[in-house]
């Protein structure tokens, strides 16, 4: 395990140690007036607040978005806790390279320094002029300077140097962060590999498609450059949390109703239509659940049967790991069922029901998604320490 945690620091940090990016803040103020306040440390990673004094539209979408809470969220702050118990070194070079890859690169894992806290920071990802492909976990090289890396041409900004890279517009920019195998090689996440095996890459369709899509904004603030673009690529980079997805990826239909007498027969088509990876994705405790109903008239429910979609993951006696932090860990699950939906992939799936015969009940098919992870949450200590009484005179 100890070589296998070196080699991962020694890859992930190649390309970047001839850059200082722990050192101290040495910003520039340019000579124009309207830039004085604007700060880009030239030799490190400048924080996202500088960012946002030009990006205001792409700096508000990212701030909301789960990469800029990559760290702070408390689904994640409770998994890495639980993780840190049991192992707090090994939590650190696991966990912190994906979720707060600026405390990896300035050795600062006890997250001191707010920029560590910044989780997906602007600057680490426009900073990335490489990413390698052939690796488990985050690895990429850095270029940490008056520079920035981005998807568009001809670019001209008065306040840092531009340049264009055709790695923002593909998938395997993402790769680094959405892939990743346990010390056993068991695939904790393969969102990658899943979108590479389906049809989309023949259709040039990447993950920035969907999750970068394009929306009303500007990319520079009117005050600071007149543009004439009325678009830009979103920077909540909404996953599958987000309603503007997830109602374009699954379709459901019943195909067929088949009655005698008590027995109900019905056939569910259920469709990936939309994701170019398999449906859940990500965390293998995350489920699909179609859930298919004969109901009554008014609406009650008769009976119910339900079909999960998941990667089921188990320790050595076949019980299922439930914990985040355990799974990702990533030291004794292994794959026990894989039947989640892929792009594009259509399943029948059918349900029988015993049922008293009714001539107004109604056939209902509905899918969920489904994710219990623990969380830290405020209780309250309210004890009564002690209680006087004293009566009170006539």
């Amino acid at each position: 395990a100890a070589k296998f945690m070196h080699g991962y620091l020694i890859s992930f940090l190649f390309g970047i140690l001839l850059f200082p990016v722990s050192a101290a803040y040495a910003g520039e103020v340019s000579n124009e007036s309207k830039y004085k306040d604007i700060h880009i440390n030239p030799i490190g990673i400048t924080p996202s607040r500088e960012c946002g004094k030009c990006h205001k539209d792409i700096y508000a979408a990212w701030k909301n978005s789960l990469h800029a809470q990559a760290v702070s969220n408390p689904i994640f702050q409770t998994a890495y806790l639980q993780a840190s118990f049991a192992n707090r070194q090994d939590a650190r070079r696991k966990c912190l390279p994906c979720h707060a890859p600026i405390a990896i690169l300035s050795d600062d894992f006890g997250l001191h320094r707010k920029i560590s806290r910044e989780s997906i920071n602007c600057d680490y990802c426009h900073s990335i002029t490489e990413v390698i492909a052939k690796h488990n976990g985050p690895s990429a090289k850095y270029e940490f300077s008056r520079v920035k890396q981005g998807p568009l041409k001809n670019l001209k900004s008065p306040v840092h140097a531009t340049q264009y890279n055709s790695l923002y517009t593909k998938s395997l920019f993402c790769k680094g962060c959405h892939e990743y195998s346990g010390e056993n090689g068991t695939k904790l996440i393969e969102t990658y590999s899943e979108w590479r095996q389906s049809p989309y890459p023949a259709k040039g369709i990447h993950c920035q498609n969907c999750h970068m899509r394009k929306v009303a904004g500007k990319i520079v603030a009117e005050e600071i450059k007149k543009t004439n673009g009325k678009k830009i690529s979103s920077h909540d980079i909404a996953g599958g949390h987000a309603l503007t997805l997830r109602g374009n990826t699954i379709e459901v239909k019943i195909k067929d109703i088949k009655r005698a007498r008590q027995k109900i027969d019905v056939t569910v088509e259920i469709t990936n239509k939309g994701a170019g990876h398999k449906i859940p994705t990500g965390l293998p405790s995350k489920k699909l659940i179609l859930q298919v109903s004969v109901k009554s008239k008014i609406g009650e429910t008769i009976e119910t049967q339900k079909k999960f979609y998941q990667k089921l993951i188990v320790n050595k006696q076949g019980k299922e790991i439930e914990d985040d932090a355990v799974i990702m860990m990533g030291k004794k699950g292994r794959i026990k069922l894989d039947n989640r939906i892929g792009p594009m992939e259509t399943r029948l799936e059918h349900f029988t029901f015993f049922v008293p015969q009714d001539k107004d009940q109604r056939i209902s098919a509905a899918v969920f998604y489904i994710h219990n992870p623990k969380v830290i949450t405020v209780s309250p200590i309210h004890i009564k320490l002690k209680e006087v009484f004293q009566s009170l005179e006539p």
